[in-house]
């Protein structure tokens, strides 16, 4: 009888170890304190184009982009990292580097240059 209750007690303390160490595991701060974590990896997309820029707002602005046929225009965010050559001008041509962070492009570097370019 005493063998009986000393198996099932180490197996209840197996079991409880066991789920005690499945649920630290999985838990949302196990997984958020491992930064090369692929889960939790900031999801970034970088490119560049290049247009009109027709709109201007407190922080932000917009670029008229043509393909072919084709065109897009794209609204940018600007942040504390972004630099920008020349002065943001509606009507003006642009270049854009630019970061995606959940569907929000954010300029990273922009050269502006006039649109009354003539010598």
């Amino acid at each position: 009888m005493r063998f009986r209750a000393t198996v099932t007690l180490v197996t209840l303390f197996i079991v409880t170890a066991f789920v005690a160490c499945l649920g630290v595991a999985i838990s949302p701060d196990a997984l958020a304190s491992q930064p090369h974590s692929r889960l939790f990896r900031e999801a970034t997309e970088r490119s560049s184009v290049s247009g009109k820029i027709s709109a201007i707002g407190d922080a932000s602005f917009s670029v008229d982009v043509k393909k072919g046929r084709d065109s897009a225009t794209f609204q940018f965010l600007i942040d504390d990292t972004t630099t920008v050559e020349g002065r943001l001008k509606v009507g003006a041509h642009a270049a854009v580097d630019y970061r995606t962070n959940d569907r929000t492009n954010i300029a990273s570097h922009v050269i502006v240059q006039s649109s009354n370019s003539s010598r």
